[in-house]
């Protein structure tokens, strides 16, 4: 009976594997083969495509596991007239996190893979200015980030409203903006009783490889140049009509 019993345990593990496997290789969400894979960015093969970002053991300190090391900085925000939700305020986590490489400033990791004080320079990361995706540490000319979505705190001067976010049906003080059909499409970000500012990943799922038109990526892997991992299609600014919603 035991002997039974343990092999059935083994083979639940051999089809969980393979599962687990087969779905890496399918177009499930993940990094491999897309511009945030180091083996993409360096031509090595030999790294750690989750390394470049996580550690399982002595990181900063920020959510999640992180494991780069930069100095800290200033950017210029954005503002403008009808930006009714400005609150003025530095990038936070995980936009912040997004920034450590999106903003042209040299990082390393805080802890290489490998042996004790293992390094290995392939890991250290400054984003070329002539790089499509370098934002700098001026936003001015960047969709706001790291906000309150209040769409009461709009002015109603404008034709430019904002749908209500929706809380997560199991997560209920996780909000979400819905987007087409009325899904929950853009998750809300935040440690308080709300989870409700508006960061990169609202719009961004950085491991996010499912293939769609206007991704430039077939199969789960890229195809191009540009992958902006997208949480929807933008073919005819579908997004962008998800949450400025025209009011006359």
């Amino acid at each position: 009976m035991k002997k039974a019993f343990l092999l059935v345990v083994a083979l639940t593990v051999i089809v969980g594997l393979a599962t687990f496997l087969y779905a890496r290789e399918s177009g499930q969400p993940g990094i491999k083969d897309t511009p945030h894979d180091v083996a993409v960015m360096t031509g090595d093969t030999t790294l750690e495509p989750c390394a470049m970002c996580h550690s399982p053991h002595s990181g900063t300190g920020d959510y999640p596991l992180w494991n780069r090391d930069q100095a800290a900085q200033t950017y210029t925000l954005y503002d403008s007239p009808s930006y009714d939700m400005n609150e003025n305020k530095q990038p936070q986590a995980p936009s912040s996190l997004c920034l450590v490489c999106h903003n042209g400033v040299f990082s390393s990791l805080v802890n290489y893979p490998g042996p004790g004080s293992h390094t290995n320079e392939n890991y250290d990361y400054e984003m070329n200015a002539t790089f499509w995706a370098m934002l700098g540490i001026d936003l001015t000319n960047e969709h706001p980030i790291s906000f309150t979505y209040d769409p009461t705190k709009d002015n109603n001067q404008d034709n430019n409203g904002f749908p209500p976010a929706q809380p997560c049906p199991t997560a209920p003080w996780r909000l979400w903006i819905p987007g087409d059909q009325g899904l929950l499409t853009y998750p809300l970000y935040g440690t308080g009783a709300t989870a409700d500012q508006f960061e990169c990943s609202t719009c961004h799922s950085v491991h996010d490889t499912v293939a769609y038109v206007g991704k430039q990526m077939v199969g789960g892997k890229s195809v191009g140049s540009q992958v902006f991992f997208l949480r929807s299609s933008n073919a005819g600014s579908e997004m962008c009509n998800d949450c400025h919603v025209n009011r006359w």
